[in-house]
């Protein structure tokens, strides 16, 4: 889950590495942009002798939290099932912009509502395939609180704006309850939803945004002193994280495109068949997370919500949604379609090449 707190302006170019292709002529980049469709490999063996020994520059504005496991999933497939080696990092949404732009970063691992923006703003980047799917985001309160009703008249605390996934969802929960969260409760606007769960945890407010895995750290720290008021995945189910690259790119490099779709969906499969490996891989990547917090993240993240769908995160209902949600909003003024920021054509590839369950 990345750039979760404000839509970034995320630009993207050809990374100067080995496995970046120079741009192609638009005639074989209109077809490998998915016009005439994407051929499934013949074999693994196959579309691994296109791309093995290339490099991928791959970012993400992401802190390390349990959302990311999928993504690190993807990572080691690429490299076992490939040979293709991935050089990633984590940047703050500036300077990960700017290495976009300037060439360095060749994947980003952006939301689709940034995505959106980016476009709006002049970049020419395209979705090949989703990664985790669902808005993690909530209403968690102090105890006192059984609904949001509850919070009338009281601190309420988003993220730096409203027009991010976090201030819409707290838009959506309170319409959803009648309610206006700029008007029914003191609004403030903290950094981000980390220092929101540390001012719920004071006491400084009664209610805020918070995040499933952050739930998850409170519930373990103080069981049954706060609750969910509102799920993010039920009253507002936008797409959330998406693999983008510039169009460019893609037009020469759509062998490496289909590696990553078809390691997305294997490892969303991994997810949900090997509860054990996600939970070792999870505390690998995360400082400091237990076996039991991470336990309860996989019950959240895999069981309830779903988050790595078995056949592919990107969803035509939701990407809708979220671009309808992103203009209503003002993330955007135009009114996108998914065609204009998404291609399908890889998921359902590698959903050709290794069957929908």
């Amino acid at each position: 889950m990345l750039v979760f707190l404000l839509p970034v302006i995320l630009l993207a170019g050809c990374a100067d590495n080995p496995g970046a292709s120079p741009p192609a002529p638009p005639s074989s980049r209109a077809q490998a942009q998915g016009n005439g469709g994407v051929t499934p490999p013949a074999s693994l063996e196959a579309l691994r002798a296109k791309v093995q020994g290339k490099k991928l520059s791959i970012a993400s504005a992401a802190f390390p939290n349990p959302t990311l496991t999928g993504l690190y999933k993807v990572l080691e497939l690429l490299k076992s099932d490939f040979g293709v080696e991935s050089e990633f990092r984590m940047m703050d949404s500036t300077p990960l912009n700017a290495a976009l732009i300037s060439g360095q970063v060749q994947v980003g691992h952006v939301s689709l509502g940034g995505l959106a923006a980016a476009k709006e703003a002049g970049a020419d980047l395209v979705a090949v395939a989703g990664n985790d799917q669902k808005n993690v985001f909530l209403v968690a309160a102090r105890g006192g609180a059984a609904s949001l009703s509850d919070l009338k008249g009281k601190p309420f605390a988003v993220s730096q704006n409203l027009t991010s996934i976090v201030g819409q969802t707290a838009s959506r929960c309170f319409a959803g309850a009648g309610l206006d969260v700029t008007k029914d409760v003191r609004l403030l606007h903290l950094a981000n939803v980390g220092q929101i769960v540390e001012s719920l945890e004071a006491g400084r407010i009664e209610g805020g945004m918070s995040a499933t895995f952050r739930q998850t750290e409170l519930e373990l720290a103080k069981p049954g002193a706060y609750r969910v008021l509102c799920k993010g995945w039920e009253a507002n189910p936008q797409l959330n994280d998406v693999w983008a690259v510039s169009r460019s790119w893609l037009g020469a490099n759509s062998d490496l495109a289909l590696a990553l779709a078809i390691a997305e969906i294997k490892a969303a499969r991994w997810t949900h068949q090997d509860k054990a490996g996600w939970v070792a891989l999870a505390q690998a990547k995360i400082d400091g997370l237990s076996a039991q917090a991470a336990e309860r993240n996989y019950a959240t993240l895999v069981t309830e919500l779903d988050d790595w769908p078995v056949n592919g995160a990107l969803d035509e209902k939701m990407c809708a949604y979220t671009l309808a949600t992103s203009r209503e909003f003002g993330v955007v003024k135009r009114d996108y379609s998914c065609a204009d920021l998404v291609s399908f054509d890889y998921q359902k590839a590698a959903l050709d090449f290794l069957g929908a369950r």
